[in-house]
């Protein structure tokens, strides 16, 4: 990664925000100060733009990940002072982002032949559901200049053996993929069911939550009345999963394929963030109100 030429004289002086890195979160605050009329300065120590929410050839992912691996030298001194009242140059030094890092490579001639093929995320894939409220804050703020969307054509879930199966977005989807047994279709047609009559409840009742007298059977003839229990809506997703004998291939499609669930849900005792039922829902509510459609968001 070859080093960026020295920054010109920046005009004015002084500004009402100044915003360091240009990720997603940074470039939002920035395109909505600015928008508003307030002066911003954009900063960041890497030389390409969008942070960890870029897209990096292998040799440009190399050089960042030994770059941000050694620890800055500490300054000098703390801060030095001007001809400038009231004004000080502060010295500063950064943290290493990665404690350890190893890079070897299987295969080096494959590797070579196919480098400008392909360029990986420093942080995974950004999937976001185009109903989602960060949609339309990035488009109101104008962060959406900023960033590239890209529709994504279809969603997979690995079993613990490494096989992919394909994630059914949709009635038809279900009933055409391969992939699901009868009974498995017959199970998450049902659930869906139970979920769809849940929501309409909700939105008659004019609340989220009910008088905890809802059985949550979820049967065909009381879709759009029946609401599930508060008590089962405070109890954490994966347990509700497993209450309504859904088997392993079907709560890893909805934990991880449509609620994108971030942590292991199945280790309770060890999970950092348990999905709860009643915000598993609204994931739920969120991907079936974007038709199954999420979108990649990348910086540019």
């Amino acid at each position: 990664m070859s080093e960026p030429p020295p920054y010109p004289q920046i005009e004015p002086s002084t500004f009402d925000l100044i915003a360091a890195g240009t990720g997603l979160a940074e470039c939002i605050v920035a395109a909505a100060a600015s928008a508003s009329g307030k002066t911003v300065l954009h900063l960041d120590t890497n030389p390409f733009y969008g942070f960890h929410y870029s897209s990096l050839s292998v040799p440009d992912l190399t050089s960042f990940l030994i770059s941000n691996s050694t620890a800055s030298s500490p300054p000098s001194s703390t801060s030095t002072t001007t001809d400038i009242p009231d004004y000080s140059i502060v010295n500063l030094s950064t943290q290493p982002v990665y404690s350890d890092v190893e890079i070897s490579c299987l295969y080096p001639k494959l590797m070579e032949e196919n480098l400008r093929k392909f360029n990986l995320d420093l942080c995974g894939p950004r999937v976001l559901f185009c109903a989602d409220k960060s949609i339309d804050l990035m488009l109101k703020s104008g962060a959406s200049n900023y960033v590239e969307f890209k529709s994504i054509d279809a969603s997979f879930v690995g079993d613990g053996n490494g096989k992919l199966w394909t994630v059914p977005d949709s009635r038809a989807a279900i009933f055409k993929d391969k992939s699901l047994t009868l009974m498995e279709k017959n199970q998450l047609m049902r659930f869906f069911k139970l979920v769809q009559g849940h929501l309409v409840a909700t939105v008659g009742a004019g609340t989220s939550g009910n008088d905890g007298n809802g059985n949550g059977n979820g049967n065909d003839e009381e879709e759009g009345k029946t609401k599930i229990s508060d008590e089962d809506l405070e109890r954490p997703f994966v347990e509700y999963l497993l209450k309504m004998r859904l088997p392993p291939k079907i709560r890893s499609i909805i934990l991880y394929a449509i609620a994108m669930a971030d942590y292991d849900q199945d280790d309770i005792g060890v999970c950092q963030n348990l999905l709860k039922t009643k915000d598993g829902i609204d994931r739920l509510a969120l991907y079936q109100s974007s038709v199954g459609r999420l979108i990649l968001v990348y910086s540019v």
